[in-house]
C-alpha cells in the first residue's frame, strides 16, 4: 500500500468537479492522506466536509461517494483544490513544501457561471488571493470559511455550520457587498445587491447579516463608499448611486420629502410631516426615520426639534453624531442656519 505521509513522495490532487451550470466553487488546498489512499474528496471520516454540505441544505449524507459527487452537481456546486501537487508529511496544510498550483484561474474563466469562491480554510484563501485573483479576467468574489479538516478543533460545530451555510445563500441568490468608507466620525458601512445600497451604517449601528452571504464590495457599494468619503471632505454635496425608497407609503413620502431638503439645511418634524403630506403626523415621521435604511444618502440628520433642539437622531437623543454632521454641512455651506417653526 502506498504511503502517503512520506514527505518524500510527490503527492498530486483530483481533478475539478465542475460543469457548466456551476455556480459557486468551493476550494479547497490538498487532499488529505486518507482522501488520496480512497482518491475521494474529503474522505477522513473526522472531516465535516460532507456533514457541512448536507447539513446546510438540511438533508443527511450519502453512503455512496459518486452520490455525494451527483449531489454537488445538482446544487450547483463545483469543487477543487489549490494544489496540483506537493510534498507533504502528514495531512497539515503547514507541512506542505514544492508545491505547485492548480490552474484555478484556467477553471474561473472556462466556467463563466461561476461567480463566487468559498475558500476551504485559511491557506486555501491565501492562496487564492495572491495567486488567483490577479489573474482572473472577470467579476468574482470570494470568501474564508472555516476549515473542515478535523485540525480545526477551535471553531465549534454550530459556528462551522452557520459560516458554511452561506453557500446556500449564495446559491439561492441571497447576497450582499459591503465596503467601508473612513470618515472623521468613523468607519461607516455601507451594504449592497447587484442593483442598488441596501443600506448604510453610521458608526454605533451595525448590519445584521443573519440570511444572506456577505461579500466584499462590489461596484456599487464601493462607488457608494467613494462618495460618503468625498461628501465628508466637502467634495460633494449629493449622492449619484443607485438605491430604492422601501417602506410603507407614508415613509416613502417621508424619505421623498426629506430628499428635498437641500444640503446644509434642516427642516423640523412637523415641516418635514407637512412636506410628507400630513402635517399633523410628526411623530409619526420621527418613527419613520428612526427606519431609515439609508442615512447619509436620505438625509435624516437634517430633521431637527423645534428651535434647532437634536431630538432623536437614529433613535438616540442629542446623538452627537447629528450635531457633526450638521457642522460638517455648516462648514462647507457657510449659509446653515437653524429653522424656528415649532414642532
Amino acid at each position: 500500500m502506498t504511503n502517503f505521509d512520506d514527505s518524500n513522495l510527490i503527492l498530486r490532487s483530483f481533478d475539478p468537479i465542475a460543469d457548466s451550470e456551476s455556480k459557486v466553487l468551493i476550494l479547497g488546498t490538498m487532499p488529505g492522506a486518507e482522501s488520496l489512499r480512497k482518491r475521494q474528496y474529503y474522505a477522513h471520516p473526522r472531516n465535516l466536509f460532507w456533514p457541512l454540505i448536507y447539513g446546510i441544505f438540511d438533508e443527511n449524507p450519502d453512503a455512496d461517494y459518486n452520490k455525494k459527487i451527483d449531489f454537488l452537481r445538482s446544487k450547483k456546486i463545483a469543487l477543487w483544490d489549490v494544489y496540483k501537487s506537493c510534498r507533504r508529511k502528514g495531512s497539515l496544510d503547514s507541512n506542505i513544501c514544492d508545491e505547485i498550483p492548480n490552474d484555478v484561474a484556467g477553471l474561473l474563466n472556462a466556467y463563466p457561471n461561476i461567480k463566487y469562491v468559498f475558500c476551504n480554510g485559511e491557506t486555501s484563501e491565501k492562496h487564492f488571493r495572491r495567486h488567483v485573483l490577479p489573474e482572473i479576467k472577470r467579476e468574482i468574489y470570494f470568501l474564508r470559511l472555516p476549515s473542515t479538516s478535523p485540525a480545526n478543533a477551535s471553531v465549534p460545530p454550530e459556528e462551522k455550520m452557520r459560516m458554511w451555510r452561506y453557500i446556500r445563500h449564495t446559491l439561492e441568490n441571497r447576497v450582499k457587498y459591503k465596503s467601508v468608507a473612513k470618515t472623521e466620525i468613523g468607519e461607516i458601512i455601507v451594504l449592497a445587491d447587484d442593483r442598488v445600497v441596501t443600506g448604510v451604517f453610521l458608526p454605533g449601528s451595525e448590519p445584521e447579516t443573519d440570511g444572506f452571504a456577505l461579500f466584499s464590495g462590489n461596484r456599487i457599494s464601493e462607488l457608494a463608499k467613494n462618495q460618503i468619503e468625498e461628501y465628508f471632505k466637502g467634495k460633494i454635496r449629493s449622492f449619484d448611486i443607485p438605491f430604492e425608497i422601501r417602506g410603507t407609503n407614508f415613509e416613502k413620502n417621508v424619505y421623498n420629502a426629506l430628499l428635498k431638503v437641500p444640503y446644509g439645511c434642516t427642516v423640523t418634524y412637523r415641516e418635514l410631516a407637512e412636506m410628507a403630506g400630513n402635517k399633523h403626523a410628526a411623530r409619526a415621521v420621527g418613527q419613520a426615520l428612526k427606519k431609515n435604511p439609508l442615512p447619509l444618502i436620505i438625509p435624516c440628520h437634517r430633521v431637527i426639534g423645534s428651535k434647532g433642539r437634536y431630538v432623536g437622531f437614529m433613535g438616540i437623543g442629542g446623538n452627537p453624531l447629528q450635531k457633526m454632521l450638521i457642522e460638517l454641512e455648516a462648514e462647507y455651506s457657510g449659509k446653515y442656519s437653524f429653522a424656528e417653526s415649532a414642532d
